[in-house]
């Protein structure tokens, strides 16, 4: 978890990452008008797709505690990072369920020697028979199918759409 002021994230991202720090800057200018909608939708885009720990936290840190405005806390608050359908299976079967239930969004569902998916049709009925450690999720345009020990690869789902410029898949 990253706690740091204001002025402490602005001066390292116009120190690391300038031409992105550029853009938020213009953005945030929108912010509260009429414009700020369409001026999103055109710099946000544009800005560098980087995790803050890699962009900004690392070469940070390599300053040295005391040039780098960075201090480590060790701390134990039961964080989750819920980048992941295997993260939010895990998170929601928590230590009041067993490990391998399944978590199931739908309109109704049934299993059958099933355990351990998570299964996200809103609006859908769901049956899941003799199958184990899935990942489906089902969103107006699309459907993700994958195994729990697979699902951190949706970035790469995300990244070939991306190339093949499939924006609007309906």
């Amino acid at each position: 978890m990253f706690l740091w002021s204001a002025r402490t994230l602005a001066n390292a991202l116009f120190e690391h990452l300038p031409k992105t720090a550029s853009l938020l800057q213009r953005i945030a200018a929108a912010f509260g008008t009429r414009k700020f909608g369409a001026t999103f939708a055109r710099l946000y885009p544009k800005c560098e797709n980087i995790s803050i720990d890699y962009a900004l936290l690392e070469p940070r840190s390599s300053k040295g505690e005391l040039n780098s405005n960075i201090i480590c806390l060790p701390a134990d608050f039961g964080w989750n990072d819920l980048g992941s359908w295997t993260a939010l299976h895990e998170h929601h079967s928590g230590k009041s369920r067993p490990k391998d239930d399944n978590l199931i969004a739908g309109d109704g569902w049934f299993t059958l020697n099933a355990q351990g998916n998570y299964i996200h049709a809103p609006g859908r009925f769901v049956a899941a028979l003799g199958v184990n450690n899935l990942v489906v999720v089902e969103t107006e345009d699309a459907l993700l199918i994958t195994t729990r020990d697979q699902a951190q690869d949706v970035g790469k789902v995300v990244k070939y759409l991306d190339e093949k410029k499939l924006r609007n898949l309906v």
